[in-house]
């Protein structure tokens, strides 16, 4: 009877200990916002192509997190990459576009959050800037649902 007494004692430790990890875990990890910042100047011909390229790849492949966004500062462009960058944002819910000039880049830096890619259009070469755009946004999107990124090597 007393072996009996100890099985039962023992499996409700087990059931215990075993929701109490269950509890824990349910704590998880919340990344940070991903956001992606980039700084644009008489780039007419490449920032269309680009934010609809980043659109493809958030809505048809969903590699953007919910609350993250993309963000566009104009430094001052003088053809029609501010037309067309409005236009975009309209279009587009996670694309923010601000006009600043580029003696205010600095402090315009400071109201973001850790967790931020700036990519300079003005010095970056396109198809490098989506290269990059995409490798954050598919190495954060595990982590934004939970999961954990895969290795390289691995699929």
């Amino acid at each position: 009877m007393d072996t009996l007494l100890w099985v039962f004692a023992l499996v409700g430790f087990w059931h215990l200990v075993s929701s109490f990890w269950r509890w824990l875990l349910s704590f998880r990890f919340v990344p940070p916002q991903i956001s992606l910042l980039f700084l644009v100047k008489d780039n007419q011909e490449t920032v269309e192509g680009l934010f609809r390229q980043l659109a493809l790849d958030c809505h048809y492949r969903d590699l953007c997190s919910p609350s993250g966004k993309v963000m566009v500062f104009d430094l001052g462009s003088q053809d029609q990459t501010l037309a067309i960058l409005q236009r975009l944002a309209r279009e587009f819910s996670f694309l923010h576009l601000r006009e600043i000039s580029e003696g205010q880049v600095g402090q315009a830096l400071q109201d973001f959050d850790q967790g931020i890619l700036v990519l300079d259009l003005r010095v970056l070469p396109v198809q490098q800037a989506l290269a990059q755009a995409r490798h954050l946004l598919q190495r954060t999107a595990p982590l934004l649902l939970g999961q954990q990124p895969a290795r390289q090597g691995e699929k």
